[in-house]
């Protein structure tokens, strides 16, 4: 089993002064190879000139602004590459990004759950263990980090290299994608899907280093607010750049780290599960799609509460009477659920068919419900009762 573990720290240092000196101040730290990646959020006025980081010995190599950030890139120290090195000889791995708040750091290490925790913590002045729990996805876990890749699958990094190894960018290039899915035994179509989603999320994750050298930083720090929904016995994520929503999820269990609670775009969200009512077709959107994602979905925002369509009427409503399945796997792809209502979608042979949010088909029952749907929904399966025995017939 692999283990997030998360230590508090209040290692001496430059930023573990001035995160001191100013409250409202927190700085997002991710040690790179020779080089040391900070973005400021709150004041960050008193980072552009902090006198700890320019009396630390450290360069500021480049540094971008917005009104809501700061981000500066420095040269590395040999005391962050001897702790990285320390903690990777005892299997413990630094998740960036390590954040600084208040004059403490919060540090979380990927660690197998037969590490010694006591002599892990005794690398950290003055910590204390905060949190540990399972990582999900055991040694491929997301890693916090944007140089790593959160959501790509086995599958979409297999294309991806099968592609590189095949010289497939190069240029000129040496193969077609006919011949790199050729080659893995897989279907043209499904093998150029799984390249194009992992060619997106190694792009996003690339990201903020591009921005930083194009001289822009990212406008906004993500933020996830999680609340329960009786309704449906699940949490509701929201997760929100600056006053866009990004993403909308269900879950068991609630957020590690949430922003809070109270959100007025989860305020809205809940009301409408609990009555049904209202399209939610106010709340702001901003998601990676491709076109056609976005064209499909886009559409499917227009179908109000109490309605419902099938994937073949979508298809040709966008005038793509033969894409019924590409529009279904457009759908099972929805970022923000119930604001981009594909609950409302249901087969044409009837019933309310799959979901692909958590609780499946349960979840998407109870939505349909609630917005009284005019779909034969399925009920729940009565209770069998059990026959008596026969007795034998002498």
């Amino acid at each position: 089993m692999v283990l997030h573990v998360t230590f508090a720290t209040r290692s001496l240092g430059p930023l573990q002064q001035l995160t001191e000196r100013c409250e409202r101040l927190t700085i997002e730290a991710y040690p790179l190879d020779g080089f040391l990646l900070l973005r400021g959020l709150g004041e960050v006025d008193e980072l552009a000139d902090a006198p700890e980081i320019l009396a630390s010995g450290r360069r500021v190599l480049h540094s971008a602004r917005t009104d809501r950030d700061l981000t500066l890139l420095l040269d590395g120290h040999a005391d962050d590459a001897g702790v990285i090195s320390r903690l990777a000889n005892r299997d413990a791995h630094v998740l960036p990004p390590i954040v600084w708040r208040r004059g403490e750091a919060l540090v979380t290490l990927l660690v197998d759950d037969k590490a010694d925790l006591l002599a892990l913590e005794a690398e950290f002045p003055e910590a204390r263990l905060l949190s540990k729990r399972e990582a999900r996805g055991g040694p491929q876990v997301a890693l916090a980090s944007p140089l790593f890749l959160p959501q790509l699958t086995e599958k979409q990094a297999k294309a991806l290299l099968a592609a590189f190894n095949a010289g497939y960018y190069e240029f000129p290039r040496r193969a077609t994608t006919e011949e790199v899915s050729t080659s893995l035994g897989v279907a043209r179509s499904t093998f150029e899907q799984h390249l194009n989603r992992a060619e997106h999320h190694v792009v996003m994750a690339m990201l903020p280093i591009v921005r930083m050298r194009a001289g822009l930083a990212r406008e906004e720090a993500l933020a996830v607010y999680s609340r329960f929904s009786r309704e449906l016995g699940l949490y509701v994520r929201l997760e929100v750049l600056g006053d866009q929503v990004t993403g909308i999820r269900l879950s068991k269990e609630p957020a590690a780290e949430p922003a809070g609670a109270d959100h007025p775009f989860l305020a809205e969200i809940l009301e409408h599960i609990r009555t049904g009512e209202g399209d939610l077709r106010d709340i702001p959107l901003h998601l990676e799609l491709t076109p056609f994602e976005r064209e499909v979905l886009d559409l499917l925002r227009t179908i109000p509460p109490g309605e419902t369509i099938t994937y073949g009427e979508l298809a040709r409503k966008l005038g793509r009477p033969k894409a019924a399945r590409a529009v279904g796997n457009a759908v099972a792809r929805n970022p923000a659920i119930i604001v981009i209502p594909c609950h409302r979608v249901v087969p044409r042979s009837g019933g309310i068919g799959s979901y692909s949010a958590e609780g499946g088909p349960e979840t998407k029952r109870k939505l349909l419900e609630r917005e009284r749907a005019s779909v034969a929904l399925p009920s729940a399966p009565p209770a069998t009762k059990k026959r008596p025995a026969r007795r034998s017939v002498r």
